[in-house]
């Protein structure tokens, strides 16, 4: 079959849903199928997979989007191909795949960290406007006949949001590369990571991520000093706002006990420096970095609002936080973090064995083959 991914962007580097992408290509093409890829705007090329640029109109971004979604499908069937299957707001394709569910929850959840004035700006901004209108319309086309949704969180906002019929919309977790995020023999002072950061024999949680806002930052800060002081939290990730966050630390009196790294360029590898994940995001609707952690066998705290949530065993749900914007209920769930000992090493990663890419595969294909 002749299938046509389309997404606005390609970067066979990227995260998040480019390298979903990425690899929902190279299993269907493993599996037999002519894959190529459509995208507005192509950074870098992978060999062994097809992809075409839709050439990007010098327009502002809202009528780029908007030209995008309304000529990605088509053109896709115009080069023949029999299935589309859009991971971005593509009007008109066979299969939508949400991995952010829908546009307005994200406006609404976006006063929780951008306040009111700014979600009023966000509501009339033109590329905001247009992205709610071209959901709209993907989602309710009589030409697509299924969707895809990354976890449950996004399934039911989806039913919920344009009326879609329950068994119409699809739970398709994404997978974990099990070869590459295993757990760690040694997060002593020799580990190569711990050694240069100086941490010693101290207990060290990462928080992972850009947009620190949005993944729960200032209410991670704000709870730190809530623990153990030999603690200490690893920051990876970038954001326009650092130095608010680095001065927040300070004045928390827990610049010392903080360390910003910056750009992650080996997630693999700083998880085997940690002791534990922290991510208490207030909106996210998967959370790769959460099911990634499971498979290096660490324990996880996370929000309510992360859709990979519902992958973390049943023992050790209290480390779910209710609300991420609650200062004293974070750090009593950081605390049991602190606690969770080796023993829920291989019980983590038996978790995550289930969800492997490779069963991502079988039942996208599944899904495919209505």
């Amino acid at each position: 079959m002749r299938i046509a991914l389309v997404n606005r962007r390609f970067d066979a580097t990227g995260g998040g849903t480019e390298r979903d992408l990425l690899v929902t290509a190279q299993l269907l093409t493993a599996a037999g199928h002519q894959v190529t890829i459509y995208a507005a705007e192509v950074r870098r090329q992978n060999p062994g997979v097809d992809v075409r640029s839709l050439m990007s109109l010098p327009f502002g971004r809202a009528l780029r989007l908007l030209v995008f979604g309304l000529r990605a499908a088509a053109v896709a069937r115009r080069d023949g191909a029999d299935l589309v299957v859009s991971f971005a707001r593509a009007i008109n394709a066979d299969i939508m795949r949400s991995g952010g569910g829908a546009h307005k929850s994200y406006i609404a959840a976006a006063r929780q960290w951008q306040g009111t004035t700014g979600q009023a700006l966000m509501r009339l901004s033109p590329y905001h406007r247009v992205q709610l209108a071209l959901e709209r319309a993907a989602f309710r086309s009589r030409q697509t006949r299924r969707v895809i949704a990354v976890s449950e969180l996004v399934r039911r906002d989806l039913v919920r949001s344009f009326g879609l019929p329950d068994p119409r919309v699809k739970l398709l977790y994404n997978g974990v590369d099990l070869r590459r995020f295993v757990p760690s023999r040694d997060r002593s002072r020799s580990n190569p990571l711990r050694s240069r950061l100086g941490l010693g024999s101290a207990t060290a949680i990462a928080f992972i991520g850009n947009g620190f806002a949005r993944k729960g930052l200032w209410f991670l800060l704000e709870a730190w000093p809530m623990v153990d002081s030999r603690a200490r939290l690893l920051v990876a990730g970038v954001d326009r706002s650092l130095k608010a966050y680095q001065r927040r630390a300070t004045q928390l009196g827990i610049g010392d006990r903080v360390i910003f790294l910056g750009k992650c360029a080996d997630v693999a590898e700083l998880l085997t420096a940690v002791d534990g994940l922290a991510l208490p995001s207030l909106f996210e609707p998967f959370g790769n970095v959460v099911i990634e952690a499971m498979a290096a066998g660490l324990p996880v705290l996370c929000s309510q609002q992360t859709g990979a949530a519902e992958l973390i065993p049943p023992v050790l749900r209290e480390l779910i936080v209710t609300d991420p914007t609650d200062v004293e209920e974070l750090g009593r769930r950081l605390k049991l973090l602190l606690k969770i000992d080796g023993d829920a090493t291989q019980l983590l990663r038996s978790t995550a064995e289930q969800y492997s890419w490779e069963r991502y595969g079988w039942e996208l294909q599944r899904i495919l083959s209505f």
